[in-house]
């Protein structure tokens, strides 16, 4: 994360601020019970927080070859 400019970690940190409180929201709602809905919430935070590890290591090997 040291190589990484401020406009890239404020996108991963938005990223991973954000599909927490999705997944948050998802474990809120599975505890009242609303199946579907979390699954759902739970899913869109799982698969989103994969894409921002994809996102991390394809801006470091971006980073790496520009020598930042």
């Amino acid at each position: 994360m040291f190589n990484f400019t401020t406009i890239q970690k404020w996108i991963i940190y938005s990223s991973l601020i954000g599909f927490t409180l999705i997944g948050a929201i998802g474990g809120i709602v599975y505890a009242f019970h609303y199946l579907t809905p979390a699954i759902v919430l739970l899913s869109i935070a799982g698969i989103g927080l994969i894409a921002v590890m994809i996102m991390w290591f394809i801006i470091e090997a971006i980073n790496k070859r520009k020598n930042y």
